[in-house]
């Protein structure tokens, strides 16, 4: 293998897709693959995933990023892991999956949320996990099911998320990266252990987990996985982080002056932090980021979804494929404010600030003038004002960003890399690598092997493809929409009854 280039893969295993990016240390993508498969949902609130479809898709994207590595010659040293947040699926004795990975969006688990909050032991939790109580937590849908289905939690000998699974296919161990784990809330996130209170609340013993380990851990593949993957018998695995931490590394937002912002199907904003940021309302999250640093922030589940929804709706006569594209050119062609229309997005409940399962979606201030392109600007608009509603939080506690460095789907669009550095009243930036996840995870097992020097370094390698200052005087009129759209949310809580 001497002059073989060495390269690096990163698997970001999502909801909905799972993405495979292979590169070397200087960042040059060599293998790119993706494959997607279909959520289902058997009843309502519940929405689930079969392993099985996320355990071939891997395989298949791997095979042929593989492939074009393979034509380059270029030596794979070690596969990196990105994981969805959340998701949780019971594994029996011999590792088989007995039932579908529970997703993030799964919401059977609302009553358990709603009795933690009222109680007192949600505000407990977050001063030990960092994560805010929610249905889309683990430890809420296993408190769930030890209520509703305890032959459930007794028939598994471990509950395990999608990344574990493949872990334990690939090396024979259980394992969990402290990222991940942090995700559940069951992890103390200061000690980096499991928390016995969660475990308690949760009705889980800490034997049926996988045992936490540094987002850095490197393990040997076993010889035949290797082989059946095409990977050499001297690749390693690293655990790697969350699909969140993951995506500021491959984003270069390390810094606390550099947000990430991820519009995606749902969106995302987090900054990472040398000490622990836990809000007094419980409003936004605090993960691990890597062994010692934190990552703090917020998830909305009201994006690109939402858009979706909202273009279905209002463009029935417009070709399902062309909705979304159509959709946009009329917000992009209407003048901010959508002419008094206010969209409030919240049309799968909504994750922070509010953490609210039941809040649903509204749109106000229609009149007999109002037209689809009304509607769908303030809808995007609405998308950066959730979003901004975070970061307005973290901006009691932190300064406020210098810049956000974006990923995800959304973000490919000029106008909407735009509305956001108006919405937010800084530089929006989109890198050479809009794959953050899976550039992360590749970036991080570099990292773990030596052949890159760290987060900083991989920060470097980063290249602004686009970048978007706010528009003159476009900050101070978003101000006045943004404070309609607060009133508008304020009214859509009251209605669903008092704030916890």
């Amino acid at each position: 293998m001497t002059g073989a280039p060495e390269v690096v893969v990163g698997i970001d295993l999502g909801t909905s897709s799972t993405k495979v990016l292979a590169t070397t240390a200087d960042g040059d993508v060599v293998g790119s693959a993706s494959r997607r498969y279909s959520l289902d949902t058997p009843r309502p609130d519940f929405v689930e995933l079969d392993t099985r479809d996320v355990e071939c898709a891997a395989a298949e994207a791997l095979h042929e990023a593989l492939l074009e590595v393979a034509n380059r010659s270029g030596h794979v040293r070690a596969v990196g892991l990105s994981c969805a947040m959340h998701g949780i699926v019971p594994v029996d004795a011999r590792g088989e999956a007995i039932g579908p990975l529970v997703t993030w969006m799964d919401r059977r688990s609302a009553e358990i949320a709603e009795r933690w909050r009222q109680d007192g032991t949600a505000q407990t939790l977050y001063r030990r996990t960092g994560a805010p109580v929610h249905p889309m937590l683990p430890s809420c849908k296993l408190r769930w099911s030890a209520e509703h289905d305890p032959s459930y939690v007794q028939r598994a000998a471990k509950f395990v998320s999608l990344k574990e699974l493949i872990v334990q296919r690939w090396t024979g161990e259980w394992l969990v990266d402290y990222g991940l784990a942090s995700g559940t809330g069951l992890f103390d996130v200061r000690g980096r252990v499991w928390d016995s209170a969660a475990l308690a609340a949760a009705g889980i013993d800490a034997a049926k987990l996988s045992a936490p380990c540094s987002t850095a851990e490197t393990r040997a593949l076993e010889p035949r996985v290797a082989h059946e993957l095409g990977l050499p018998v001297d690749a390693v695995v690293v655990l790697g982080s969350s699909d969140g931490a993951l995506a500021n590394l491959g984003v270069g937002a390390i810094g606390p002056g550099d947000v990430a912002l991820t519009p995606g199907t749902s969106g995302a904003l987090r900054i990472v932090v040398d000490e622990p940021h836990f809000d007094d309302l419980a409003r936004t999250f605090c993960y691990a980021y890597d062994d010692r640093r934190f990552i703090v922030g917020g998830a909305t589940s009201s994006a690109g979804a939402v858009l979706e929804k909202l273009a279905a709706l209002f463009l029935s006569d417009v070709p399902a494929l062309e909705r979304f594209s159509r959709g946009r050119a009329l917000a992009a062609q209407a003048a901010p404010g959508g002419n008094g229309v206010i969209v409030v997005p919240f049309l799968s409940g909504e994750r922070a600030p509010y953490w609210r399962p039941d809040l649903r979606g509204a749109i106000v201030g229609l009149d007999l003038a109002t037209t689809p392109a009304d509607v769908m600007r303030s809808a995007f608009e609405s998308v950066a004002f959730a979003l901004r509603s975070v970061s307005d939080v973290l901006r009691e506690r932190l300064a406020a960003p210098q810049s956000l460095r974006l990923s995800g789907a959304l973000a490919r669009d000029p106008f909407v890399r735009q509305l956001i550095a108006d919405v937010f009243g800084c530089e929006s930036v989109l890198s050479n690598h809009d794959e953050a996840s899976a550039f992360g995870a590749a970036m991080l097992a570099a990292i773990a092997i030596g052949l890159v020097a760290d987060d900083r370094s991989v920060a470097a390698l980063l290249h602004p493809v686009h970048q978007h200052r706010p528009s003159p005087g476009a900050f101070d009129r978003y101000g006045v929409l943004y404070e309609r759209y607060a009133a508008a949310v304020a009214a859509a809580i009251q209605q669903c009854g008092t704030v916890p």
